[in-house]
């Protein structure tokens, strides 16, 4: 069987997330919005009609790509139990699960770097929208380590350095640091900003 007979038995969902995977991957490679429809047929080996079927317009391919991107990184906090664990045990479980990802999800943590860093207004904003989410989402656990605390009250603050860590954390993984270096940083960290909030 030829590998155009392969491709046309995939389904129309499986065809959109072979392609919006390539586009990850170029997206990481090339920088947001340098890869071209024409540069995902290539990797692919479709037509570019094909991809222009999918993604009719380069801004819909781009958001496609940063909210495939996005969905991926908010995922960490469903997938890490809270469970019976401390603040800084449930920090230090998403910081060790985030990273562990990077093995198979590395084009992924490489365009949300790219993306922390784009300033183009549409670009911005969508990243805006989703570090609120995760500023959220941190927010509502440094709350929860001091219920006496007025809710909210220096915890976004606290958040902001979470999230910074955790991007640094990532870099320090793509660049090849060792784990027991990266376990330091996370523990320092994590002990800097709950030594403010009273709770471990």
């Amino acid at each position: 069987m030829s590998d155009r007979q392969k491709r046309t038995r995939l389904s129309p969902e499986e065809r959109k997330r072979q392609l919006l995977d390539a586009a990850v991957e170029l997206f990481a490679e090339c920088g947001i919005g340098e890869a071209k429809h024409a540069d995902i047929a290539k990797r692919t080996g479709v037509s570019v009609a094909t991809t222009f079927v999918y993604f009719p317009t380069r801004e819909e391919l781009i958001d496609a790509v940063l909210d495939d991107v996005a969905e991926k990184n908010l995922a960490v906090f469903d997938e890490v139990d809270p469970t019976g664990l401390t603040p800084a045990e449930l920090l230090t479980a998403l910081a060790e699960h985030a990273t562990s990802r990077l093995d198979e999800d590395r084009a992924y943590a490489q365009v949300w770097l790219n993306w922390s860093t784009n300033f183009a207004p549409h670009i911005r904003e969508k990243f805006l929208e989703c570090q609120n989410i995760v500023l959220d989402k941190l927010t509502a656990i440094l709350d929860a380590a001091t219920p006496g605390r007025q809710k909210g009250k220096g915890a976004r603050d606290d958040a902001r350095i979470l999230l910074a860590a955790s991007q640094m954390l990532t870099v320090m993984k793509l660049d090849g640091i060792s784990k027991e270096r990266r376990a330091r940083f996370t523990e320092h960290t994590i002990d800097v900003v709950l030594a403010y909030t009273g709770e471990k």
